[in-house]
């Protein structure tokens, strides 16, 4: 599953794999790079890493004990060149909020607020 949080901006991927003994996410957005981004086992078998990507969309695959490939179910799957498939996302960010423009208030000569 990849879930982005509006708050941090930060990409999260998790799998569940209570038996696997390392899992990493390789993708376009770490060049392919198995040592880039491993991922952390808690008790439950849930493995996951919170990334900071960019908006844009991108291909990726879990490496599961450095010899098994998966996708992940959640989301969209692409062919790839190797005549399997690679999950897909689009990463969209949420807009800054706009804010109020400050006010100034300046006092004329005769001691009156001027805005």
């Amino acid at each position: 599953m990849v879930k982005v949080s509006p708050r941090t901006k930060k990409t999260s991927f998790q799998i569940s794999l209570p038996d696997a003994s390392c899992v990493a996410v390789l993708g376009d957005f770490n060049g392919w790079d198995s040592s880039a981004a491993p991922l952390k086992k808690n008790k439950t078998g849930l493995w996951k890493t919170d990334l900071q990507l960019d908006a844009g969309e991108y291909q990726f695959r879990y490496l599961v004990n450095e010899n098994e490939w998966l996708n992940d179910d959640a989301v969209a799957a692409i062919p790839n060149d190797f005549g399997s498939e690679n999950s897909i996302i689009n990463i969209e960010l949420p807009k800054p909020r706009k804010t109020a423009a400050k006010r100034t208030t300046k006092k004329t000569t005769n001691g009156k607020a001027k805005k």
